[in-house]
């Protein structure tokens, strides 16, 4: 599977993904159309007269459509596949338009080879194993092609294919048509596509909304309109709008409550880290989502200490999942918490919403979920006592690594070799003086005045801490301090964050800059996760060279200061 090459729609909680002629191959891999974590089909071969169509064609520019270019093989016929997400939860509308180029009309048949296999995400992805399940049963009642099993977990899922007309044949996942093209004319069939899933007594996991998050979301009243820039310079306009349609695509539903979701295919969920900072960066166009997204975290903070989702009280979610593994306690990622970071972002976004909006309403709201979070900035997230957040992974599943830079080798020494936890990481401590500062003026504005002192002490005993971290050659911030105290690397990207966090003084925040913009550090297209003078460089691994551009807007941010 080559995802580099594939198409992606999306709408919700609704995502296709498939190779760009259009079908979906039956073999193990991402492709196929994914339904609340669960594949709703996962195999799409469309036969003309009994030949594959060629490609001519295909894009999926829009974000919510695909629109695939094809011939047949003689080349007298032209096909384009058109795929459609809609308002409505759970529906794709295929438009198959064939058009004729011949001078005579002609019968063509146009077969149409489907399966759903009812496959979880995690399951795809290797992340559980595939045990026994129940099997997926399929059958035409006339108006529809339909597959439906009933899960471990209890739930029904099911897939309907509705043609817009009877088909000729149809049965065994196959839907032949036999089609009278006129000369120089054209025919359309139309496929509604419907994933569902259902529930005890036929309730909708879709619909399955928490009334009283909505009510909370209205009662803070009206979000101000999205601010709309416009410039003389048309390639950055169109750059611009290109950005906000793709992010908008990202966008999910959960309890009735929109937020950013990580990314396509493997990520389309809630992830505490990476739907904060996308609703931060977002938050001028989009405030919405940013005061949603703070509530979906908000409700499900930690509430308990458990080693294998390792949740404390008060720490915000590092990943939320759903469907048959997550609902049977399969793997800690249904709910899990190791990230060390997302606590603090939490309180970032909050008091940056509270001052977009000119509003405590968000902050009273929340009040008891920010005093959890900010108990565990102080108990929990500094089990030693040194006032530097840390992380130490206690699931057997778990990351080792638990910043954004979260993948095995992704937070080494000077020498290139991993830093051995528990791990506290420079960025992190950056995204505590942030948080604190912000929460220290709004408990200030609601009258908190001795509580803001106090709030802002804190903070600056973070920043002050920062020091621990300083390495005067080359002249920047250690990516962390490891186990024994011992610093990291300080050529790594992670102090670039400190900018925008307004965590360091002016002369370091200087040397923090040339570091970052010298040639060893910036590719000309960003920022390098790792610089290439370390061991550990390797520009194609995730996190030791590659560029994220989260990371370089976060330091570009910064730079403004």
């Amino acid at each position: 599977m080559n995802l580099a090459e594939a198409l992606v729609v999306k709408r919700g909680n609704l995502f296709l993904v498939t190779p760009r002629d259009g079908d979906l191959p039956a073999e193990p891999g991402g492709f196929g159309l994914w339904y609340r974590d669960c594949r709703h089909l996962s195999a799409h071969r469309l036969l003309l007269d009994g030949e594959r169509p060629l490609l001519l064609q295909a894009s999926d520019a829009p974000g919510t459509r695909a629109v695939h270019e094809l011939t047949g093989a003689r080349r007298s016929v032209s096909l384009r596949l058109d795929r459609t997400l809609g308002e409505e939860p759970g529906v794709l509308v295929e438009g198959i338009v064939l058009r004729s180029h011949h001078p005579e009309g002609r019968l063509l048949t146009l077969e149409l080879s489907l399966a759903a296999d009812f496959e979880p995400m995690l399951a795809v992805r290797g992340l559980v194993e595939r045990p026994s399940r129940p099997p997926v049963e399929s059958a035409f009642d006339g108006s529809a092609l339909r597959w439906w099993t009933t899960g471990r977990d209890g739930v029904v899922r099911t897939t309907a294919v509705e043609p817009s007309e009877p088909p000729t044949a149809a049965g065994g996942g196959v839907l032949r048509f036999e089609l009278d093209l006129p000369a120089r004319g054209e025919r359309r069939i139309e496929l509604r596509i419907v994933a569902s899933e259902t529930e005890g007594e036929g309730r909708v996991a879709e619909r399955a909304v928490r009334p009283a998050a909505r009510e909370r979301a209205g009662a803070c009243g009206s979000p101000p309109e999205p601010t709309r820039v416009r410039s003389d310079d048309e390639l950055f306009d169109r750059v611009l709008a290109r950005s906000l349609q793709d992010l908008d695509m990202l966008r999910s539903d959960l309890d009735g409550l929109s937020y950013f979701a990580a990314g396509i295919p493997w990520f389309a969920t809630l992830f505490g880290r990476d739907s904060l900072i996308a609703a931060t960066q977002a938050l001028a166009f989009v405030p919405d989502v940013a005061a949603d997204t703070l509530r979906l975290l908000g409700d499900r903070l930690g509430r308990a200490l458990d080693d294998e989702r390792d949740e404390d009280p008060g720490k915000v979610l590092h990943e939320l999942r759903v469907g048959e593994p997550a609902a049977l306690g399969e793997t800690p990622f249904a709910r899990y918490y190791g990230s060390a970071d997302a606590t603090p972002l939490w309180l970032c976004l909050l008091a940056d919403h509270a001052d977009w909006f000119g509003s405590l309403d968000l902050f009273s709201e929340l009040r008891p979920r920010v005093e959890a979070a900010l108990e565990w900035i102080d108990g929990y997230g500094d089990p030693d006592g040194d006032g530097l957040v840390e992380y130490l992974c206690r699931s057997r599943h778990g990351l080792r690594n638990q910043g954004w830079k979260d993948s095995p080798d992704g937070v080494p020494d000077a020498d290139g070799q991993p830093l051995d936890p528990p791990v506290a990481l420079v960025e992190v401590q950056g995204y505590v003086a942030r948080a604190l500062r912000g929460m220290a003026r709004l408990f200030e504005l609601d009258g908190g005045a001795s509580r803001a002192d106090a709030l802002r002490a804190r903070a600056a005993g973070s920043e002050a801490a920062l020091a621990r971290f300083w390495t005067s050659d080359p002249g920047g911030y250690a990516i962390g301090l490891a186990r024994d105290k011992r610093p990291g690397t300080p050529l790594a990207s992670n102090q670039g964050h400190l900018l925008w966090a307004g965590a360091v003084p002016p002369e370091r925040a200087g040397s923090v800059r040339d570091l970052l913009m010298s040639e060893q550090m910036f590719s000309g297209w960003g920022v390098r996760t790792l610089a290439d003078r370390n061991p550990g460089f390797n520009p194609l691994g995730y996190h030791t060279g590659s560029v994220w551009p989260h990371d370089t807007a976060m330091f570009a941010c910064g730079l403004r200061r």
